[in-house]
């Protein structure tokens, strides 16, 4: 029961620092781009474009290998080493590129679009978040979640303080200030997390190097998250790109301003997905054949999830009224965009078996599966439903994306995750979501609902009298 309470104390406290920073952007972000002219609001959200992607190919897929290898021996030392080990190489080939690149600038063989300025902090940028990457990892794999949580807020914090300080003062362009602010945040965030951890990044010691770990098994784990990680964001980016092909910007506008409703999600998905993984990798490691756990994590997700984005779906036309009235079409875009956090969010806890045996590989294949589906799903649909044919391609695209996920886990690492039931419940939550999506509230809206509720509850009925006996235990009887 002890591991019990310590796992939903990570939870609320990886939850807590969510609800706070997004808090804090709800009532920055407003501030902020009144204060900022579109277009340098445009030019810094192509930096951030670039520092994402940037950080999904020169970390190598390492961070994901120090995840994977971190739990394999409880010691320090083989902790430092595996750090180490891991950040190297993806320190001295950005380092290489970057130098590069800044040569390449002042020779004008190569043309950055945004200038020499800000390819140089486009450089710093990603340097000091590759570096951050895995300072957060650490934290998360150390179960320091109270860090961890933190410092999302401090970095909200100096980010928000900085930019309204130099917007006001500073003699340059609003872009550079949001740029510079940025940069602080992080490595502030930076300096703080690798203090806390000092015992790992820094050595008293020489680093024992008995251990057999080689590059090259690190290498074979790691290289193909570079490939998948960058086909899911052509996955996850496919609906805005099809739909400014063939929409206008209006259409781009409204359709994002429905994803922005999804962030209701955010704090369990988000707190879910960061704890799941260190958790599951480490419960392997001290017992492979318990499968127990990784099914009730799992019922217990779904039945959150399912809850919630029935919720939403439900709620639709009231969230779209709070966008206000030209944004009163999110409401029919919505229903389909709730699969995206609820089957990503439940495959992290059945996609385990790949990451326990090993076959990063395959998670190409699952990238590759689910992005093709996409954009052929939008490319059907958007030119003859617009925004709704792109939230009904993304929505698709992620059920599928759940049963490759989950089909190829479950060849290599069987668990019975009850899914004829998931089914099921997924084909009514389409048919009620289909449905919303072409008509505006009224009774079988609600109808549908309290259906879709009733079926979530009688399949799920054992889980939830689990989870209430679960919370009961959890409670100190005085």
């Amino acid at each position: 029961m002890n591991k019990e309470k310590n796992i939903l104390k990570l939870f609320i406290e990886m939850g807590t620092g969510t609800i706070i920073s997004m808090c804090i952007g709800f009532i920055t972000t407003p501030i902020i781009t009144r204060i900022v002219e579109p277009s340098e609001y445009g030019m810094y959200s192509i930096f951030t474009v670039y520092t994402n992607l940037s950080l999904i190919i020169l970390c190598l897929g390492f961070d994901q290998a120090l995840v994977r290898y971190f739990y394999d021996n409880k010691s320090n030392s083989y902790k430092q080493y595996l750090l180490h080990k891991c950040i190297k190489a993806p320190i001295i080939i950005s380092i290489c590129i970057f130098i590069i690149f800044i040569l390449l600038e002042n020779l004008n063989i190569l043309k950055f679009k945004l200038g020499k300025t800000v390819l140089v902090l486009l450089c710093i940028s990603i340097f000091i978040q590759i570096i951050y990457r895995f300072s957060q990892l650490i934290l998360r794999l150390e179960y320091n979640t109270k860090l961890y949580s933190l410092l999302n807020v401090i970095y909200k914090i100096i980010y928000v303080l900085s930019a309204l300080v130099l917007l006001h003062i500073a003699t340059i362009n609003d872009t550079l200030s949001l740029i510079i602010s940025t940069i602080t945040a992080f490595f502030i965030c930076l300096l703080i997390s690798i203090i806390k951890e000092k015992k790992l990044w820094f050595c008293s010691i020489p680093i024992v190097k008995t251990y057999t770990l080689s590059y090259r098994e690190l290498f074979l784990y790691a290289y193909p998250y570079v490939f998948s990680m960058g086909i899911t964001t052509l996955f996850q980016t496919a609906d805005k790109l099809v739909l400014d092909r063939y929409g206008t910007y209006s259409d781009v506008g409204i359709y994002t301003s429905a994803m922005t409703l999804i962030s209701l999600f955010a704090v369990i998905q988000n707190s879910f997905n960061s704890l799941w993984t260190p958790i599951a990798v480490e419960h392997f490691s001290n017992n492979s054949e318990d499968k127990t756990f990784y099914r009730n994590g799992n019922q217990i997700i779904t039945l959150i999830m399912f809850l919630i984005g029935l919720t939403l779906i439900l709620s639709k036309d009231i969230f779209a009224i709070l966008l206000g009235e030209k944004y009163r079409q999110a409401a029919y875009i919505l229903p389909f965009l709730v699969f995206e956090p609820i089957m990503y969010t439940i495959s992290e806890t059945t996609i385990s078996g790949l990451i326990f045996m090993k076959k990063s590989k395959l998670q190409v294949i699952i990238a590759i599966g689910a992005c093709f589906c996409n954009i052929l799903g939008n490319l059907y649909l958007v030119p003859r439903l617009g925004g709704q044919g792109a939230a009904i391609s993304t929505g698709i695209s992620y059920i599928i994306f759940f049963m490759l996920r989950t089909q190829l886990s479950n060849k290599y690492y069987y668990i019975d995750f009850g899914l004829k039931k998931f089914y099921i419940l997924t084909f009514f939550t389409v048919i009620y979501a289909m449905y919303n999506t072409f008509y505006s509230f009224n009774i079988i809206t609600i109808l549908g609902y309290f259906v879709c509720l009733g079926l979530l509850l009688f399949l799920y009925k054992d889980t939830l009298k689990w989870t209430f006996k679960y919370l009961i235990n959890l409670i100190p009887l005085n």
